[in-house]
């Protein structure tokens, strides 16, 4: 029995699968993005949310498909739920009451009684739990690529650092005996290491040690085995590793592509073992595709909610380009044909994150429309070592948006770009904004979408639990930061703004709340705005999906028909 989540009916539901040749079952009907957590005693754990507001809710679905409600507090946000190895209970995260700060605990998975383990200051994540259920391994958050690991002596024990120094460690897993770790500690990258268990301080040996980072290790049930997770640049790999003989072996995928993942799920949550250690399942996507789960040792596809790759769309190729310090750039082109066109620079968002060969329906239109696309992976994206990742820190934002504006004069000289549009969500709705002033005159449209547009208004209007974890990586506004921070926010000089521009944003956005959409769309004369009273951050709906991007590309194709070159 496999259970995976999909968006067939327009919103994500849980769905049941019996075999690869049954046809899937809803298991809970609701309006509720409704996302698989693990299937435990009673039924299937599920968390949701209402409206794309993030406040996430853990619910009991029965086999009957009836819901129990398990969580009480409907302002705290429950995350990083890990089931314990009796079945029993579940390891979360919560902010009480919607608050600044992270408390740790358990909830039973039959009454819903919430035990608190520890309330710290800051914010905290459940990472896993040893083999007796009795101590548990966690972390405090500073950003998206720095924290600090830990493990917990049940319920108000002490705390024992894991790996100390290091920058980041993704995760924490027992397995075959040991435990074993996700990390770059020394390195520029994350790989694969066993802990000394003896002093979890250490790193006993190193597994998987490469230039590239290591994406997740998801253990199999019997512990002998753990599916390694590779970012090998556009494409992921992936292999299997028997802690006990050492052997490794690369199972084999669908087609070039990778591990699905989105802005509530991790790529580990995409790969699933079956009890009995047999069988690999993962959702695969690619650049023309949509994901899919397969069952890769055997090849067999579990799922065919998209058929065959999409007609009109295309694989990318890595180009790299010179910015204004000399330093190289990397980008995916996704390049139709050698006829000069119009040409989308397309910026990912985070700004830990990287564009990678996945399959993105807000890029895919502009293929399908005719226009090339590049995707630069500016300094800051992850993926390229930690040293890269430091390069846009605070002081240095604005290193990125110049390099943003590269992206675009290398696909004018070198891609055959005839005209350039952007666009971009999130971090990359800010990159958006800040290209177009940084060099008004280079760009005909622009869709910025969910975007920062000021910095000072985003710190004071976001949840404060993020405020804490952004502070690190942009600047404190309150502070002397808060100078470069109101030079950087696009606001201050929209007047500057000469491309056309289409503003999207979710009602219900929790991350950049819509007045940052109200207030760049006041400054910026002829400016259009759409609003979606039903999404938050992103646009996840299909009816929503087919408004806003049909309304853009209509937008962009008419600015480009003034132009004599739709």
């Amino acid at each position: 029995m496999l259970y995976f989540a999909s968006d067939r009916t327009g919103v994500a539901q849980a769905f049941r699968l019996d075999g690869a040749d049954r046809a899937a079952v809803q298991v809970a009907n609701n309006r509720l993005r409704t996302l698989p957590v693990a299937a435990v005693q009673g039924g299937l754990l599920v968390r949701q949310d209402d409206g794309g507001g993030e406040i996430w809710q853990l619910t009991l679905v029965g086999p009957d498909g009836g819901q129990r409600r398990l969580t009480r507090d409907l302002h705290a946000i429950h995350r990083t739920v890990r089931v314990d190895p009796n079945g029993g209970r579940a390891g979360i995260s919560y902010n009480p009451k919607g608050g600044v700060d992270w408390a740790l605990g358990t909830i039973d998975l039959r009454s819903g009684e919430i035990e608190t383990w520890t309330a710290p200051d800051g914010n905290w994540g459940w990472m896993g739990w040893d083999p007796s259920g009795r101590r548990a391994m966690v972390a405090r958050i500073e950003t998206g690529l720095k924290n600090q690991a830990f493990v917990v002596d049940g319920p108000g024990g002490e705390m024992t650092p894991i790996l100390p120094d290091a920058r980041l460690v993704s995760t924490v897993f027992f397995a075959s005996g040991g435990m074993y770790a996700i990390t770059n500690l020394d390195r520029e990258y994350l790989g694969l290491v066993e802990v000394d268990r003896a002093d979890p301080r250490r790193i006993f040996r190193r597994l998987v040690d490469e230039d590239g980072d290591v994406l997740g290790a998801v253990p199999s049930p019997s512990g002998e085995l753990v599916t390694v997770i590779h970012n090998r640049g556009l494409y992921d790999q992936l292999s299997i590793h028997n802690l006990v003989t050492g052997e490794t072996r690369a199972p084999e995928v669908p087609r070039p592509g990778v591990v699905y993942t989105d802005n509530t799920t991790s790529p580990a949550d995409q790969i699933a073992w079956d009890s009995d250690s047999r069988r690999l399942f993962v959702a695969w996507e690619s650049s023309t595709a949509p994901a899919e789960i397969c069952e890769v040792i055997s090849g067999t596809r579990w799922t065919t909610e998209s058929g065959d790759p999409i007609p009109g769309l295309v694989e990318p190729s890595l180009v790299h380009f010179t910015t204004f310090d000399g330093l190289q750039i990397p980008a995916l082109h996704y390049k139709l044909d050698d006829r000069p066109r119009p040409t989308m620079v397309y910026f990912h968002g985070g700004p830990e994150s990287q564009s990678r060969a996945n399959f993105q329906p807000g890029l895919a239109i502009w293929n399908a429309a005719g226009l090339n696309v590049l995707a630069p992976n500016v300094r800051g994206s992850t993926g390229h070592g930690v040293s890269y990742e430091d390069l846009d820190n605070r002081e240095l934002r604005w290193d990125a948006v110049r390099d943003g504006v590269a992206a675009g004069r290398w696909a004018q000289e070198h891609g055959g770009a005839t005209h350039l549009v952007v666009m971009g969500a999130s971090y990359g709705g800010f990159m958006t904004l800040a290209v177009l002033i940084e060099d008004p005159e280079l760009w005909v449209a622009a869709v910025d979408v969910v975007g920062i547009a000021d910095w000072h208004d985003f710190f004071r209007t976001t949840s404060g639990w993020r405020r804490s974890s952004r502070v690190p990586e942009y600047g404190e506004p309150n502070g002397p930061d808060g100078l470069f921070l109101a030079r950087f926010s696009p606001l201050a000089r929209a007047a500057e703004i000469r491309a056309d521009l289409l503003i999207v944003h979710g009602r219900n956005d929790p991350r950049v709340p819509l007045s940052q959409a109200e207030k760049i769309h006041a400054a910026v004369v002829g400016s259009e705005l759409m609003v979606l009273d039903d999404e938050g951050h992103g646009i996840v709906k299909h009816a929503n999906r087919a408004l806003a991007y049909g309304r853009a590309l209509d937008f962009v194709l008419e600015r480009l028909g003034r132009e004599g070159s739709a």
